[in-house]
């Protein structure tokens, strides 16, 4: 039985898109375990002690259960440059606890401080976060992404984000990448510029 997560960000005690956190959970009920009770993550937080001050990721795992949950004070990972890698026939549409994948080929491209995955040709994700391009003003994500974010999820309903096919051959095209995710937000200030970023 596969394991999930869920990462929250917890932000001077207020958890942050909970709504999309459950939309995320209740795909993976549905794809996984149709036949379980859908797990509620409103009201196990409402019984857990958050942390009041400071910038706090939550670690929930879970499958048909809630497994356990941990709060870890939040550091950002200072990234500037990206390798593109073959995903192959590797998997991640949802959060799966096991990311041992993922850390493995981090590894292996010691010259970045992260990665992009792409399939035939097409960009997918980096190992922490979904992606954004920019195109004059206009902000592009993946249509085929490696996994089911929920700021991406989020900025596209808010059409702040357009999902197109973002070809490797064409990243001259675009003038900026962001990685985004809870903690990292969609902005020219949080973006790299391109082609610079790729290694």
């Amino acid at each position: 039985m596969p394991t999930f997560l869920e990462t929250v960000h917890v932000l001077d005690g207020e958890l942050l898109h909970l709504d999309y956190h459950q939309k995320r959970i209740n795909d993976v009920f549905q794809n996984f375990y149709p036949t379980s009770p859908i797990l509620n993550i409103y009201d196990y937080l409402a019984h857990v002690e958050i942390p009041q001050q400071g910038s706090f990721r939550a670690r929930l795992v879970y499958s048909t259960q809630w497994e356990f949950h941990e709060f870890i004070a939040y550091q950002e990972k200072n990234i500037k440059r990206l390798a593109i890698v073959n995903t192959g026939d590797y998997e991640y549409q949802y959060k799966y606890a096991d990311r041992s994948h993922l850390l493995k080929k981090v590894a292996e491209h010691p010259e970045a401080d992260d990665i992009i995955f792409s399939k035939q040709g097409k960009l997918q994700d980096s190992s922490i976060a979904n992606l954004a391009f920019k195109k004059g003003d206009k902000w592009f994500t993946p249509k085929e992404p490696l996994h089911w974010g929920t700021t991406r999820r989020r900025l596209i309903d808010e059409k702040i984000l357009e999902e197109i096919d973002i070809w490797e051959t064409e990243l001259s095209d675009y003038s900026h990448i962001c990685l985004i995710n809870v903690f990292r937000p969609l902005s020219d200030h949080h973006a790299l510029l391109l082609p610079d970023a790729i290694v």
